[in-house]
């Protein structure tokens, strides 16, 4: 949906802030420089929805969003980590000439530039990821499912070395 808040730990309350200005789900969502950065997503429910390739900047100095570069292809059910200033985006839904309409692709987004950059592919084609960790300059990528819908998760590691740097 549009909702868009923030918890506060010390006060254990919620603020709503403006709403996310393109509804979806199944985003990448980073956080850089003190801006988040929300990528592509689902525009409703179920692996078949429509995805997207917005990119919206919410600024918390300004309280408002901008849109930033669009993904280079719409996509859906993917996952985002920040190394070096980049973002990186991998992987998801939407890959049409893909016999399981899932993609292997990586993006690197450099906010200083604006710029999307194709990476090297992941060695498997995956969506639904959860999450990623940077760990000693490696960005490992657990589980994800290997088919469209919810019921195909792997046990697979997949670990990306970035060499790009946005800083």
């Amino acid at each position: 949906g549009h909702a868009f808040e923030a918890y506060d730990p010390a006060t254990n309350s919620w603020e709503k802030l403006p709403d996310l200005p393109t509804q979806r789900n199944h985003l990448a969502m980073v956080a850089i420089d003190g801006k988040i950065i929300v990528a592509g997503g689902r525009t409703g429910p179920g692996a078949m929805a429509e995805r997207v390739d917005v990119v919206e900047i919410y600024d918390p100095a300004t309280r408002r969003w901008s849109k930033g570069a669009p993904l280079p292809a719409p996509r859906g059910g993917i996952t985002g980590a920040v190394h070096a200033g980049c973002m990186f985006v991998f992987g998801g839904e939407g890959e049409k000439g893909h016999v399981l309409g899932l993609t292997p692709t990586t993006y690197a987004y450099h906010p200083g530039a604006n710029r999307w950059t194709r990476l090297p592919d992941l060695p498997i084609a995956m969506h639904g990821l959860k999450g990623s960790a940077v760990i000693g300059g490696r960005i490992f990528l657990p589980g994800g499912a290997i088919t469209l819908g919810g019921n195909t998760g792997t046990n697979a590691m997949q670990v990306y070395r970035p060499s790009m740097t946005c800083e």
